[in-house]
């Protein structure tokens, strides 16, 4: 049996970066790191160095006829990463600058002599592109990059050619044709903002992921958050046959014992019909159980939350103290949807939640573009808690308070095992509330609709038919 031989990386120092590339960016190769001024580059382009530098490998980062050496290691000071210890030990500044205004000869016999001297394992070129604008003749600048790209092969260097770049220019130069891999930094409006985007267009030999995929600049440098996506793996289905109490008995009735482990559950209705109220048992429940609990919130504050729950006789604050449950508030307007998925299965991870409520889908949706988009989050969320062993809770607002059963506008229900529906009845010149189990997979349910109440203990169902 024929083993395929496993393709030797240099890490960006960022694993959700280096998931990206497939493992990082594969060694020996000939890279593009393309994009607009500020996009990121060169911090991007420092952070590798310096990871690698910590891991033992020696770096040259060349300066063009941009900024010079003294003026990029000022600013790289204020990031993490930067580790003056490292400077003239594992990673060498030299200018370029001199040489190249005496031509491509002279640029070229400076680049040998300096690998020679110190024979790095990275080599970043920054700006690249600076160099192919002043050797202006077309046949001396391709000459010069291929010379240079042949060398640095033939050294097994991994060089990262740093430069700004528009899509159009991506045709009209030569080190677009010799590279191996391209990687392109930009912005993508957002409302009254924009959020920074990493794409990878190129990268021989490794199992990239396409796309877009979106990143900040920090303290700690370029932070990636690959595009929302399902789990690679395939997860286990919900374990029919293990069930968990909602913290509502007359819903656990309805449900032939309860919910299924792991399964993903989207509650609906109206506004003030109890959905928060219903969450909140749920999560309660799992903690009186053993299990710990996790609330992503976007409507209400951790404040108003912990205000609702004393209401009701609960004390969310004493249960946040014994570390059972931890409250996430994330503003709508703020969000960023492969931000958010990412920092919220990495808080799953931290906690070792084990049920965990999203509430709301209605606000979350006014932070994401595009329905489709929304849609994919909702789906790639129901994924990735099951992946990780959570038993998820999800709510969602109607526009009909009472009558005929309506869903949500958004049609989401696609994405989650199990449905309850909330709403009110007309009785007597009031409204009651009402609760009707629409969907469980896999459970032998009771779909009447029964009378609900709010009170001492979160939410009531009795066997009555509403």
């Amino acid at each position: 049996m024929s083993v395929s031989p496993v393709l030797d990386v240099e890490s960006s120092g960022n694993a959700a970066l280096d998931s990206i590339l497939g493992g990082g960016i594969p060694s020996r190769s000939v890279n593009v790191i393309a994009g607009e001024p500020g996009s990121g580059k060169t911090i991007l382009t420092l952070q590798m160095l310096f990871h690698a530098a910590r891991r033992g490998r020696t770096c040259l980062y060349f300066t063009t006829l941009s900024e010079p050496a003294i003026k990029v290691v000022r600013y790289m000071q204020s990031f993490d990463f930067f580790d003056a210890g490292l400077i003239d030990d594992k990673i060498h500044f030299s200018d370029l600058s001199s040489a190249i205004r005496k031509g491509p000869e002279a640029t070229t016999s400076e680049l040998v002599a300096r690998i020679e001297r110190h024979e790095p394992a990275v080599v970043a070129i920054d700006s690249f592109r600076a160099i192919g604008e002043f050797f202006r003749a077309p046949g001396s600048a391709r000459a010069f990059v291929y010379d240079i790209a042949t060398q640095l092969a033939s050294w097994g260097t991994t060089a990262l050619f740093v430069g700004e770049y528009a899509r159009p220019d991506y045709t009209a130069f030569a080190e677009f044709a010799v590279a191996d891999g391209i990687i392109r930094l930009g912005s993508e409006p957002h409302g009254l903002t924009s959020l920074r985007e990493v794409e990878v267009l190129k990268l021989r030999g490794a199992d990239y992921i396409s796309g877009r995929h979106f990143f900040d600049i920090g303290k700690g440098g370029v932070v990636v958050y690959p595009r929302v996506r399902s789990p690679a793996s395939t997860e286990a289905a919900p374990a029919v046959a293990d069930r968990i109490a909602t913290g509502v008995a007359g819903i656990d009735a309805l449900l032939d014992g309860g919910l299924p482990r792991t399964s993903s559950t989207i509650v609906e209705g109206g506004s003030g019909t109890g959905k928060t109220v219903l969450a909140l048992n749920f999560l309660i429940e799992g903690v009186r159980s053993g299990e710990r609990a996790l609330l992503f919130t976007m409507e209400e504050t951790p404040d108003q939350l912990r205000a609702i729950a004393s209401s009701l006789g609960w004390d969310l604050a004493a249960f946040e103290a014994a570390g059972k449950l931890v409250i996430r508030y994330t503003s709508p307007v703020e969000l960023s949807t492969d931000r958010f998925l990412n920092d919220a299965t990495d808080e799953v991870r931290r906690t070792g939640a084990r049920r965990v409520v999203f509430d709301s889908l209605t606000t979350m949706a006014l932070g994401v573009p595009s329905e489709r988009r929304f849609k994919e989050l909702v789906y790639a969320i129901s994924k990735h808690m099951r992946g990780l062993g959570a038993s998820l809770l999800m709510t969602s607002e109607t526009q009909h308070i009472y009558g005929t059963v309506a869903l949500s506008n958004r049609s989401v229900s696609f994405a989650a095992d199990n449905l309850v529906h909330l709403r009110y009845v007309e009785r007597d010149g009031r409204l009651d509330r009402a609760v009707a189990v629409v969907k469980a997979r896999g459970v032998k349910l009771n779909t009447e609709l029964r009378s609900a109440t709010i009170g001492e203990g979160g939410m009531t169902v009795s066997s009555d038919k509403a």
